[in-house]
Parts: C-alpha cells; sequence; structure tokens
C-alpha cells in the first residue's frame, strides 16, 4: 500500500511548535512571582520566542539525521517560519512588559538586531518565500549584485550575536533567575544549541572530504559538468538522488559550502560528477575551475531515494524534471532501473538539454520517457499516468519552483495525496 501522508514532516512541526517550549513553560508558571502576574503573558510570548529561535539555529546546523527523515529543504522551511514567528512573538513580549538598564538594552538591541536580520533574510536566504513572493524575487535578483553569496551567509549568522544578547538579557532578570529549574532548562538548551552550532562551524569540517577535481567540462551552453573522486578514506555515505556540499577553500568567493546533486550512482570508483548550471556568482565561477583544484565534500543530502524506499517495490515511478532540476533525478532513474519508470523531461531551450544520450541507453532496460522544449501541458501528464495510477504511482519532482508546485496542485488536485509527491527545493 502506499504511503499517502508524510507523518514524520508533521510529526516533527508539533514537537518544534509545542512540545519543545513546553517544560520550559511549565517550570517558567511554576516560579512567577504574582506581583508580575500583568506581564505573565507576555513573558510566556519572550520564552516561547527564545526556544523556537534555539530550534532554528540548531536546524541551521544541517543535522544529517534529520535530514534523512525530512529533508533539508523541509528543515529550512521550518527554520525561517520559526525564526519569523518568534520575531513576532518577541516583539509581543517587548510591549508588554517594562524594564530598564541593561535589561532593556541588551533586550531592544537584540529586538532590533533580529528585526533588521529578517528583513534581510526574508530577500536573501528564505528562497521558499521568494519563489512565492515576486516583488521579493526581483529585489532579490538587484540586490545580489552587492550581496554576494558568503556575505549573506556572513550576515546571517549576526542571528547568533542577537539570541547571546538573549541569554544575557534574560541572566540579568532577577526574579527569572530565582526559578532554578527554569534556568537549568534555559542553561542546558542553550549551550547544547552553542555547542552544537560551533561544532558544524569548527570541528564538523575538519571531518569534510578534502578532494581534487579530475575534470571539469562544458556540457552544454551554461552547465559545467564536474567529477571529484572521494578520497579512500570517506566515510560520506551517499544514495542516488543525493546532493552535497561543496566548497573551494584556497579560492576566495568560493570558500562557503553550496549545495549541488550528483548526477551518477554512487559505487565503487569513489567518483561523484555534477552538473551545475552558471546561475549565481558562486556557479558562474565554476567555469573558471582547473583539474587538481582542491574542494572540500560534506554530505550525503537527500531524500529522493529514501522517499522510494518508503513505498511498495512494485509501485510506478513518474518522474516529472524541468531544466537543470532534472539532476538529482538522473541518479535516481539510474539505482532504480529495474523498477517501471516514466520521464518526462522539459527544458526552456533546445541547448539546455543534458544526458540524452543516458535516457536513450536507459530505454533499452525499459525507462519510459519523454523530452520536449517548453513546459508539458496538464493533459499531456494525464495521457501517460498508469491506470488506478491515485492507488499504485509515485511522483518525483525537480525543477524550478514555479514547475514544481503547479504539478503539486494539480496532481492533488486530481487525487494524488501528499505522501506520494516528492520534491527538494533548492532555495537558500
Amino acid at each position: 500500500m502506499l504511503k499517502k501522508h508524510r507523518f514524520s514532516l508533521g510529526l516533527f512541526w508539533l514537537v518544534a511548535i509545542f512540545l519543545v517550549p513546553l517544560p520550559f513553560l511549565q517550570t517558567l508558571s511554576n516560579g512567577l512571582p504574582i506581583i508580575y502576574k500583568s506581564e505573565f503573558r507576555a513573558i510566556y510570548y519572550g520564552t516561547i520566542a527564545y526556544v523556537w529561535m534555539l530550534v532554528a539555529i540548531y536546524l541551521s546546523t544541517k543535522p544529517k539525521w534529520l535530514d534523512r527523515l525530512i529533508g533539508l529543504p523541509e528543515m529550512y522551511m521550518v527554520h525561517g517560519i520559526l525564526s519569523i514567528a518568534a520575531i513576532i512573538l518577541a516583539y509581543l513580549h517587548k510591549e508588554g512588559t517594562s524594564s530598564s538598564g541593561w535589561i532593556k538594552t541588551t533586550g531592544d538591541w537584540a529586538f532590533d538586531l533580529f528585526l533588521g536580520l529578517m528583513i534581510y533574510s526574508m530577500i536573501f536566504m528564505a528562497g521558499w518565500l521568494t519563489n512565492r513572493v515576486t516583488i521579493l524575487k526581483k529585489i532579490k535578483i538587484i540586490l545580489e549584485r552587492i550581496f554576494r553569496h558568503e556575505l549573506s551567509i556572513w550576515i546571517h549568522r549576526l542571528n547568533i550575536v542577537a539570541t547571546i544578547l538573549v541569554f544575557i538579557h534574560v541572566q540579568l532578570i532577577s526574579y527569572i533567575t530565582a526559578i532554578r529549574p527554569f534556568m537549568i532548562w534555559f542553561d542546558v538548551a542553550s549551550l547544547f544549541v552553542l555547542g552544537s552550532y560551533l561544532f558544524s562551524k569548527f570541528i564538523q569540517p575538519l571531518t569534510y572530504d578534502r578532494t581534487d577535481v579530475i575534470q571539469n567540462r562544458k556540457i552544454s551552453e551554461n552547465i559545467q559538468e564536474l567529477t571529484l573522486e572521494l578520497p579512500r578514506s570517506s566515510k560520506i555515505k551517499l544514495l542516488a538522488g543525493d546532493y552535497i556540499f561543496l566548497s573551494f577553500p584556497d579560492i576566495n568567493g568560493l570558500k562557503e559550502m553550496h549545495p549541488f546533486s550528483i548526477v551518477n550512482v554512487p559505487d565503487k570508483t569513489r567518483r561523484i560528477v555534477l552538473a551545475i548550471r552558471g546561475d549565481g556568482d558562486f556557479t558562474k565561477r565554476l567555469s573558471k575551475i582547473e583539474p587538481g583544484t582542491v574542494a572540500l565534500i560534506d554530505g550525503g543530502f537527500g531524500r529522493y531515494e529514501q522517499f522510494l524506499k518508503e513505498q511498495p517495490s512494485d509501485a510506478n515511478i513518474v518522474v516529472l524534471a524541468g531544466g537543470i532540476g532534472v539532476t538529482p533525478l538522473i541518479s535516481t532513474i539510474e539505482g532504480n532501473l529495474s523498477r517501471s519508470i516514466m520521464l518526462m523531461y522539459s527544458v526552456h531551450n533546445q541547448k539546455d538539454l543534458i544526458y540524452q544520450d543516458k535516457f536513450a541507453q536507459w530505454q533499452k532496460s525499459g525507462l519510459d520517457y519523454v523530452i520536449q522544449v517548453g513546459r508539458f501541458k496538464d493533459k499531456q501528464l494525464q495521457q501517460k499516468l498508469p491506470r488506478n495510477w491515485q492507488n499504485n504511482t509515485v511522483f518525483l519532482i525537480g525543477g524550478p519552483s514555479k514547475m514544481m508546485h503547479h504539478w503539486v496542485r494539480f496532481l492533488k488536485a486530481q487525487g494524488a495525496k501528499s505522501g506520494q509527491i516528492y520534491f527538494e527545493e533548492f532555495s537558500w
């Protein structure tokens, strides 16, 4: 039977929103002096805001165990939404409480910093939002000429400074620090998240695979194919459809990690093949990378293969791909050629087509595919769907955000359940 719902994602939302703040609120409510009764609600708002911000920071460390459970794109969406919600609650806390001296100063500094970073991040770091709000996307395109990829990451890291200011703010409030059970939760959670963040930025990078680029060739007008070889000591675990984070530590502007999907199925050769379109300041510079250039790799991430493993092995697979979004789906198809797969792959221009030879070769193994210039019409998909597809078919989607969300809406309108559809939105 097909898995019709994504229970893990729904459960994670419930845990993040309700369960995690619960012990903080419980211990706080048991110890607040009655003299501050008029401010109780605002104090609770501030507590929830801080806890949600800690969750958001923890998610920014890209925990691999959680990626395999719900997916990194979903984690980043939770990260963004919780951060915005936390700032709203922080505003209500600020307006509903009174303070003075350094208590007020640290709180005001933290709030102003969070607010500025939220506005900045909504444009530059929240692709899940800019892809849905046209005006924000246009502003992002204009300002990206100034605020490059690495600069945006460093600005975003000021959230840590703002969180530390909140930590100091709470430590200065005597009637709060007198509530020992609450302060234990508060201090332990803060130290855990800070430790996780510092580990991800300073300790974990020491374990990244250090390798060389062994080939860099142009496969389309604006697409480079990079081939890298993992060292024999590599501990990276890759599945078909995965993506890695890649950086070049010796090249200015390319030192911060950037995600790219692997094109090939991981095998004993330890080689990773990436097909990358030159869209942003990072990717446009990749055409200049010479063989022998040192690269750092972190991975693997992704849920395409994991999603298929969660479904019956005899389920039909329909792959909807657009443009460069086909890259993770190529290795996913290659890794599942024994199954019934139908691919619909579209591009804006003929020159954007890649790896057509692979599809022709896989057709001999049973792959059914259609390639065309220009997006597929709804009726074209309807005509290709298997009989009783609502009960025996799963869908993998990759491509521009607008295309992916169109197909999700269309399929659900035709009777598909959310658990039958999976896509990864590269929007950070």
